[in-house]
């Protein structure tokens, strides 16, 4: 009899545990649709960005790559053409310059890819930073199948070689940022 009702107690208390563990496992997980206030640490290329995630634990907040929804940028390490690396280190750098300046950074709509990473839109001073990379053609529409995009043919139309400092915010056209930044015209001092 003793053994039946330790049976029933314990049945007992582990239905009221794990109902409760379960309503605090799904309150976490509907808190962490976004992340506000997010600090940029470095980006590998265009698309894999490390930040710092406040009020998480370390241990999943510190150093967390995030995988930049939506998109696809040429990778810096494939032996390619020389086209493609040109396209990797322009979306790298202004991935970098735009993230490193930003006042405010957001992640949202996070979830985990097929790769087990983190998936996310990246929003900074309230832009989206895969439109912008996708209007300077420097990424492509990637919607997590096989990649079939040729970045040696990629249309250049809109993409120089100038180099610009890191520190520097490209400038807004039409409210978007424009990578890279255009040509300073000179001025003819001849009268």
């Amino acid at each position: 009899m003793h053994s039946i009702i330790t049976t029933i107690v314990f049945l007992f208390f582990s239905t009221v545990t794990g109902s409760s563990v379960f309503a605090d496992t799904t309150s976490r997980t509907n808190k962490y649709k976004s992340f506000e206030n997010v600090r940029f640490i470095k980006n590998y290329d265009g698309d894999s960005i490390t930040f710092d995630i406040p009020d998480t634990p370390a241990i999943v907040g510190k150093n967390i790559v995030v995988r930049l929804r939506g998109i696809d940028t040429p990778e810096l390490k494939k032996k390619t053409c020389s086209e493609a690396t040109e396209i990797a280190r322009k979306a790298q750098q202004m991935v970098h310059s735009l993230l490193k300046n930003a006042k405010v950074i957001n992640l949202h709509r996070i979830e985990r890819g097929k790769y087990f990473r983190i998936l996310a839109d990246v929003e900074f001073d309230g832009q989206d930073l895969a439109t912008i990379l996708l209007k300077n053609k420097l990424a492509v529409k990637y919607s997590g199948g096989r990649k079939e995009y040729d970045w040696c043919r990629h249309d250049r139309q809109g993409i120089s070689v100038q180099h610009t400092s890191r520190g520097v915010l490209p400038p807004k056209v039409s409210g978007v940022y424009v990578w890279p930044p255009p040509p300073v015209q000179k001025q003819d001092t001849s009268e």
